[in-house]
């Protein structure tokens, strides 16, 4: 069921005792116990581009992105990992259920993520998302979508999937796009790291940012805004300790 977003001249004082893994409708500032960032720090882009290749290189590619507008599916009060009250809790309980959906099907796990912000978005969805970029094979695309609709509480649309994008929520939401959609996994993990700044200051002048492989076009901007806690990471098994190996 979907709810319509609250409009700030509607809003009450909420005056009731409320427990500790409730979250607030249009609690939009949740307290600042994390550090808060902007954008990525230099060399992300590098990074992740680098484990995107080595996952091609071991036969696990990420090649399905997960995109979910975190900060509109707790503002209209979605439960789970939304209700938490702090959207760096609920990604990472989220990602926990994620690898363990994954793992229990036998397939390695192989994950990229970054968390971006937006001044505006598809009907009133600004604010954060995730990007989540994992090894899934086509075959179950299906079943994770349905399992996606679980954790978010906003069901699989009657979109067709296409050669970009394998499953939309009704009310977009989230959606499950593919490897064609983005390129290959460098393309992917190019695109995660677009919030790296484009620019440094050196000797008082800005130049361009010799640490962001991908700094022209759709990859020098976007995304950047303010986030609390950790705002990328790259999995273990294709972390530079998996690589040195």
């Amino acid at each position: 069921m979907r709810r319509e977003l609250l409009r700030i001249d509607e809003a009450e004082p909420v005056s009731v005792h409320m427990g500790q893994h409730s979250g607030l409708v249009g609690n939009t500032h949740p307290s600042t116990r994390y550090t808060v960032t902007r954008e990525l720090p230099r060399g992300a882009q590098a990074r992740m581009m680098q484990a995107a290749a080595f996952s091609e290189h071991i036969g696990h590619p990420i090649n399905t992105i997960l995109t979910v507008n975190a900060a509109h599916l707790q503002r209209i009060g979605e439960g789970g990992v939304f209700g938490v009250g702090n959207l760096w809790d609920g990604l990472q309980e989220l990602l926990q259920l994620i690898r363990k959906w994954v793992k229990a099907r036998g397939i390695f796990w192989a994950c990229i993520w970054v968390r971006e912000w937006a001044p505006r978005g598809y009907e009133g969805q600004a604010g954060e998302h995730w990007h989540i970029a994992i090894h899934l094979p086509k075959c179950l695309h299906a079943d994770f979508a349905k399992q996606v609709a679980e954790w978010t509480g906003e069901a699989v649309g009657a979109v067709a999937p296409s050669a970009r994008v394998s499953a939309v929520s009704v009310g977009r939401a989230w959606h499950l796009g593919v490897r064609h959609g983005r390129g290959g996994p460098e393309n992917i993990a190019a695109y995660f790291g677009k919030s790296e700044p484009a620019t440094i200051k050196r000797y008082g002048r800005r130049i361009e940012n010799p640490d962001k492989p991908r700094n022209r076009g759709r990859y020098r901007f976007g995304g950047s805004g303010p986030i609390e806690g950790k705002r990328f990471h790259i999995c273990k098994t294709l972390g530079t300790t998996a690589q040195a190996r």
